[in-house]
């Protein structure tokens, strides 16, 4: 699952962001949809690593998908990010917090896609974890890519009809001001101004 992330992480951006503004008068949802594929890192890092000559075991074997879908990650990369971003003129708790959803909004993501897929739990539990509500599978274990192979078409038309129902609603609660934060100028222009 690679393309469906920025549809329901997007959705969520929109949602908690209208939400946190309502409350603290700034959006940085944005992290939320950065963040949303942080726990797909865990697919490259041994590769950029081995060039530099280093290679991460995981219970003495290369790192392999699905280690970085955890808790333990999660903390750990909110807080660096945080750290990152806190320079930048983002306060570190809106950083944590929108890096927080957003790597998380991942693990649901997975969830409601994969039965006991992942130790999301991991270290208070090993247990392999997963909902599987959505439809996906080829096979049992096989995650059918049949979008142009870079996505699932059920689940990718769910992301987008969750996407289309989050844009309904802030537009309906605040307007059309928010996509100003979302679109370039030019282009709010244009379709909001004639």
């Amino acid at each position: 699952m690679l393309a469906e992330h920025i549809f329901y992480s997007g959705a969520i951006a929109i949602l908690v962001g209208m939400l946190f503004y309502r409350f603290a008068g700034r959006d940085h949802s944005w992290i939320i949809i950065v963040c949303a594929w942080a726990p797909d890192i865990d697919l490259i890092s041994n590769t950029i690593l081995k060039r530099f000559g280093f290679t991460l075991l995981y219970e003495g074997q290369p790192i392999s998908h699905g280690v970085f879908h955890n808790l333990v990650i999660m903390i750990i990369f909110s807080v660096l990010v945080a750290f990152l971003l806190h320079p930048l003129g983002i306060k570190f708790f809106d950083s944590l917090f929108f890096s927080v959803i957003g790597f998380s909004a991942h693990l649901v993501e997975d969830a409601l896609v994969f039965k006991a897929a992942y130790m999301y739990l991991w270290p208070v539990s090993s247990e392999k974890l997963g909902w599987g509500l959505l439809p996906n599978m080829a096979s049992e274990d096989v995650y059918l890519s049949n979008f142009f192979g870079i996505a699932n078409a059920e689940v990718l038309l769910i992301g987008v009809l969750f996407l289309l129902a989050a844009i309904i609603i802030r537009t309906f609660v605040e307007g059309s001001m928010w996509i100003r934060w979302y679109m370039p100028n030019a282009l709010y222009v244009k379709f909001f101004n004639g």
